[in-house]
């Protein structure tokens, strides 16, 4: 995107936060409820990409609530009012650069600027946190360098970088990552924090084991609803990693393989239209093993 996109999405969309209570295996509802509109019997949805949701225990309790096999938007906010979640914050960035020789280094699939949706924790979690960890500055353990929020108005635990054409009706999902949960885990940080191993195991291990699609199921929410974008793209290991000219500290290849196929995207050969005929998208077509692949969120 061009910077004065981004900033007219900011100026429109930042500004007082956003709360995301966020459940386990919340996605599948997500998804479910973009998929069935006002309503969609469930005879239709076992024939459906999302047919695998089924068998989740959240989705069971939605289709408890669906008397004569119809599925309804209100069965899913049942099903979702039955469980306690973490509670998040939601907030928008920027990220990028004009200059396509500092694209590498910016990780871009292309020069220009991408939205980041920053995914932060609430204050339920905060008081917690400060009660283990007394004396932690700003962004503790985030790298300043990368989209968080390094002010002190929250703590970002994970982030997405979207990059978006309006023209095309297409959003690809660049990055889903997460410096919290990796540096949290570092030992020598147990000789500043000795209160560290408690703060992991009582208060942060539930965030740990959701963060990932936590954050997927909030850009997706950001681009379909907030955004109106139809086509959402997301990143493979390969292609992703080519794209972006990672060649070392390669980043988790779950997050680029398990993660989207737990959305159900498919893996495709088709580019984003804005990263199509680019040198870098030939480039990976011809060199890759494989081709180049990207996945793609059924609609």
């Amino acid at each position: 995107m061009e910077l004065v996109q981004v900033e007219e999405i900011l100026a429109c969309l930042k500004g007082e936060r956003t709360l995301f209570p966020y459940v386990r295996d919340g996605y599948s509802l997500q998804l479910l409820r973009d998929y069935i509109g006002t309503g969609m019997a469930v005879s239709q949805l076992r024939q459906s990409v999302y047919a695998a949701f089924l068998a989740k225990p959240l989705v069971k309790q939605a289709l408890a609530f669906a008397g004569k096999g119809f599925l309804k938007p209100e069965h899913i906010d049942w099903a979702l009012w039955e469980h306690s979640p973490l509670n998040f914050v939601l907030t928008l960035d920027q990220w990028g650069t004009d200059y396509a020789r500092s694209r590498h280094f910016r990780q871009l699939s292309r020069a220009g600027y991408q939205l980041v949706l920053q995914l932060n924790f609430a204050n339920d979690h905060q008081q917690q946190y400060k009660r283990y960890i007394k004396s932690a500055g700003n962004a503790e353990f985030s790298y300043w360098a990368h989209p968080v929020v390094t002010d002190g108005s929250h703590e970002t635990l994970a982030w997405a970088r979207i990059d978006v054409d309006f023209a095309a009706n297409q959003a690809l999902i660049e990055e889903v990552q997460s410096d919290w949960v990796r540096q949290v885990k570092q030992a020598w940080r147990e000789r500043v924090y000795a209160d560290l191993p408690n703060y992991r195991q009582q208060v942060l291990k539930p965030y740990t084991e959701v963060w990932q699609e936590a954050t997927l199921a909030a850009a997706i929410h950001l681009i379909r609803h907030d955004l109106g974008i139809r086509d959402v793209f997301y990143n493979s290991f390969a292609t992703g990693n080519f794209m972006k000219g990672i060649e070392d500290d390669l980043p988790p290849r779950s997050l680029y393989t398990d993660l989207p196929k737990k959305f159900a995207f498919s893996l495709t050969d088709e580019a984003p239209k804005f990263l199509q005929g680019l040198r870098q998208t030939q480039k990976a077509q011809r060199k890759l093993a494989e081709g180049a692949h990207w996945f793609k969120l059924p609609h």
